[in-house]
């Protein structure tokens, strides 16, 4: 605990990690607003303001701009305009009792597909790209399907078994960057490819949550895009703005 701490400061903090291992959260589980911290304590708002600062440089909590506080060792101040996933997927897992298995199901080399991804990319729309298709299960249940694509030209060497542990670990590692940003676009949408359906163990037509993606290095260089498929009933989406 900071030496400057004070009293109402630091029952606000105690509060609050007493509130996390009574209630069993995990890293990107959501907590009680500060207003409501503030009235079930009996203390200001400005004073829980002081506390939370307290705790997310202690990297016990973060918080995210325009939806809260979350639980998480891994996230970091909104000050440094950096930020982890909300729910990262093997948190995802194991809170639902499973552990996270990633699975990759084919790969291929092609010209990228579209001028747009060529564009987010920053490659020609002659170059190539791989594409990955990655399956994401809770133990043997399958929750999500990724498209990933990856410029040939930044990663001419690849173990993509390596991809069934950590995607960005492994990008990484190969690029010695670090993976900072990912711009997401959200769209719900029906099931129409039954290969899809398949891998997910669903129906054509059933709802389903798409997201497009561009991932970036710290950079700012674009390493991917990436076309995910959600089974958003059994692995909810929490978006995120920064990784560290």
């Amino acid at each position: 605990m900071v030496d400057s701490i004070t009293e109402k400061q630091k029952e606000v903090v105690d509060y609050i990690l007493q509130k996390i291992k009574n209630d069993g959260l995990l890293p990107g589980d959501k907590l009680d607003t500060e207003i409501a911290i503030a009235k079930n304590i009996g203390i200001t708002r400005a004073t829980v303001r002081e506390a939370t600062r307290i705790l997310i440089e202690q990297q016990r909590i973060y918080r995210v701009k325009g939806s809260g506080l979350f639980v998480g060792s891994i996230g970091k101040s909104n000050h440094s305009g950096r930020f982890h996933a909300l729910s990262p997927f093997d948190f995802q897992a194991q809170k639902n009792g499973h552990k996270g298995i990633r699975k990759v199901i084919n790969v291929s080399i092609m010209k990228v597909p579209s001028a747009e991804m060529a564009q987010a990319l920053r490659i020609k729309n002659s170059d190539q790209v791989y594409k990955i298709l990655r399956l994401m299960c809770f133990d043997d249940i399958p929750v999500a399907l990724e498209h990933i694509h990856l410029p040939v030209s930044m990663f001419t060497s690849m173990e993509f078994s390596q991809l069934e542990t950590s995607k960005y670990t492994y990008i990484e590692t190969l690029t010695g960057k670090k993976v900072q940003r990912r711009d997401q676009n959200l769209a719900s949408i029906n099931l129409s490819d039954p290969y899809i359906a398949n891998l997910l163990n669903l129906k054509e037509n059933d709802a389903v949550m798409e997201i497009n993606e561009t991932v970036y290095l710290d950079d700012g260089t674009p390493c991917e895009v990436n076309i995910a498929i959600i089974n958003t009933r059994l692995f909810p989406l929490r978006q995120n703005t920064e990784r560290s």
